[in-house]
C-alpha cells in the first residue's frame, strides 16, 4: 500500500503520487477560497453581505460584530486562498484557514444552519489533511524559501 504514495510517475527525482495529489489538493482548496472572495468583490461585496448580515438579526450575536465580520470575510477568503494556491508561508494559511472556519461555523451554529455547519465540516477536513501532510508540500514558494 505505502508503493502508492510513494511511486513516482516519471523517475526518481520526480513528485510521489502523494506529493502531486497533496499540490493539486492544496490548489483546489486555494482556488476555491480565492474565488469565494474575489467574486464577492468583483460583483460587489454589498449584494452578499448586507443579504448576508441580515440573516443573523434574530441571533444573539451583536449586529455591529456581524457587519464587521461579513464583510471582511471576502479579503480573509482572498488572502488565504493567495497564500494557499502559493504555497506561501502554507502552515500558517492552514492553520489561519481552520481558525477562518471555526469562526464560520460559530455562526452558522448560532444561526442554527445545520447544512451549512456540514459543508464547514468538509472544508475542516480538507485543511486539517493538509497540515497533516504538509511534508509533502511539493511546488510551494515555502520550498523556495527554505532553499535560499
Amino acid at each position: 500500500m505505502n508503493d502508492v504514495f510513494n511511486s513516482r510517475f516519471a523517475g526518481p527525482k520526480s513528485p510521489s503520487n502523494m506529493q502531486l495529489g497533496y499540490f493539486f489538493l492544496r490548489i483546489m482548496l486555494g482556488v476555491n477560497l480565492f474565488f469565494h472572495g474575489f467574486m464577492r468583490l468583483l460583483t460587489g461585496i454589498s449584494a452578499w453581505a448586507d443579504p448576508m448580515a441580515a440573516t443573523f438579526a434574530d441571533t444573539y450575536l451583536p449586529m455591529p460584530l456581524v457587519i464587521l465580520f461579513v464583510y471582511s470575510i471576502p479579503y480573509i477568503e482572498i488572502f488565504l486562498g493567495t497564500l494557499t494556491v502559493l504555497g506561501l508561508l502554507t502552515r500558517w494559511a492552514l492553520l489561519g484557514g481552520l481558525i477562518f472556519y471555526v469562526v464560520i461555523m460559530f455562526g452558522h451554529t448560532a444561526r442554527q444552519t445545520w447544512s451549512g455547519v456540514h459543508t464547514v465540516m468538509h472544508y475542516g477536513l480538507y485543511y486539517w489533511i493538509l497540515l497533516v501532510l504538509q511534508n509533502q508540500n511539493w511546488l510551494a514558494l515555502d520550498n523556495r524559501r527554505a532553499a535560499a
